[in-house]
């Protein structure tokens, strides 16, 4: 026994693979894996794949000389074999999963390389990290197939586009009010979407981009039906994700007639943009963004911070207010790397115009540092917690000292 290892390698397949194809090969890596003890996974998209293969060094080094010599694939380039402390599949005698450019392309870390139209067999040791951390954090684990694709079909097969998911759960939307500290009161308020059962986020993924794109349409007219039915009388954020170039202008249209259907004007509406869910076209996607601003309503990208290209966001999309990460948020009064990170992003707001929201605050220490800082724009659950299908009874708003 040579220890446990985990090689990862990237190949490109040397012609169209059918799904019979990889039901074939995948049920004979599964056999002689299991025979093996070896353990992995499998990516595959675009004729590109990434495997994984973790177990006893001798036998993982054994396996993979034969894959290489597999005359299916080619340019087999090992990225990265190092020892590992325990297995990440070990359950899984080969995992796979067939993912979309669309999905590689919203990791944080990754977005660059993938909108840049990047593949596996570009992948170096630090990119392929950050996407099979990606992966074990939940991203596209839940839908693997462990049995063969035959028995998997809501993995190797895309449901019609002129049908919509059946298992998406009953939705309805929680409301949080986004505070002013400065005029001391609440601006806006955010229709979070949420499992109606379990009031819960919902977390169903669609491999579809026409069916992810009607129910994006559908989403904001059922919130704007309740906020009006609630009477709100602020603002409204709307979480808005893009799934391809061709439905931008039709989803933005569906939200402008919702809503004049509701008596919402433009400008009370703010499109937040998903961090992680942006197209790989992004100019035309800022100019289909300016014909909204034209008519008054406001975009905002969420998550910010998350990633390496936030400044690149700023200046292709224009924004006119950006919510911090978490992540940046959370302790930051005790944080001086987190410090010094968002004061380059409030002088960049500050010389752009863009107003900053910090979300998900949690205790006073965190609002008196952001206060220090000029940020006078906040949302969690020191005010507020989301309230489903009301508005907030009840908001802290503390006083603003006087000096």
């Amino acid at each position: 026994m040579s220890g446990l290892v985990h090689l990862i390698y990237s190949s490109a397949a040397t012609r169209e693979m059918s799904s019979k194809d990889l039901v074939a090969l995948l049920a004979l890596a599964r056999e002689k894996n299991a025979s093996l003890d070896i353990t992995g996974m499998l990516l595959f998209v675009e004729g590109s794949f990434l495997q994984v293969l973790e177990g006893d060094g001798d036998a993982v080094d054994a396996l993979f000389e034969h894959i290489a010599r597999d005359d299916r694939h080619t340019s087999v380039v090992t990225i990265i074999r190092e020892p590992i402390p325990r297995r990440d599949f070990s359950d899984w005698s080969m995992g796979y999963a067939q993912v979309s450019a669309e999905e590689l392309a919203s990791i944080d870390g990754l977005n660059d390389f993938f909108q840049g139209q990047g593949c596996f067999d570009d992948l170096n040791p630090g990119r392929t990290k950050k996407l099979l951390k990606a992966f074990n954090s939940g991203r596209w684990r839940s839908r693997v197939a462990t049995q063969p694709i035959d028995d998997q079909p809501s993995v190797s097969s895309p449901q019609p586009t002129n049908s919509l998911p059946t298992e998406r759960p009953p939705v309805s939307y929680a409301f949080q009010p986004i505070i002013d500290l400065d005029d001391e009161r609440v601006t806006s308020h955010e229709a979070i979407e949420l499992d109606k059962t379990t009031k819960l986020p919902t977390t169903v993924q669609r491999d579809d981009p026409a069916a992810r794109t009607q129910l994006q349409m559908e989403s904001h007219t059922m919130a704007m039906g309740l906020a009006a039915r609630l009477g709100l009388s602020t603002g409204l954020t709307l979480n808005y994700a893009v799934y391809r170039c061709d439905d931008a202008e039709r989803t933005m249209q569906a939200t402008v007639d919702a809503a004049e259907r509701y008596g919402f004007r433009p400008d009370r509406l703010t499109l937040e943009l998903d961090h992680d869910q942006l197209l790989d076209d992004p100019q035309w996607f800022a100019s289909v963004l300016q014909q909204q601003r034209a008519f008054g309503m406001r975009i905002s990208i969420d998550n910010f911070g998350a990633g390496r290209s936030g400044h690149y966001l700023i200046d292709t999309y224009k924004p006119d207010g950006v919510a911090l990460n978490e992540g940046l948020v959370r302790h930051i009064e005790t944080n001086g790397a987190r410090q010094a990170i968002v004061r380059g992003i409030l002088q960049t707001a500050e010389d752009l115009g863009i107003d900053v929201v910090a979300k998900q605050i949690r205790d006073q220490a965190e609002v008196d540092w952001f206060r220090s800082e000029g940020v006078h724009l906040f949302q969690g659950a020191l005010f507020a917690e989301p309230q489903f299908e009301q508005l907030a009874s009840e908001v802290f708003i503390p006083a603003r000292e006087l000096t």
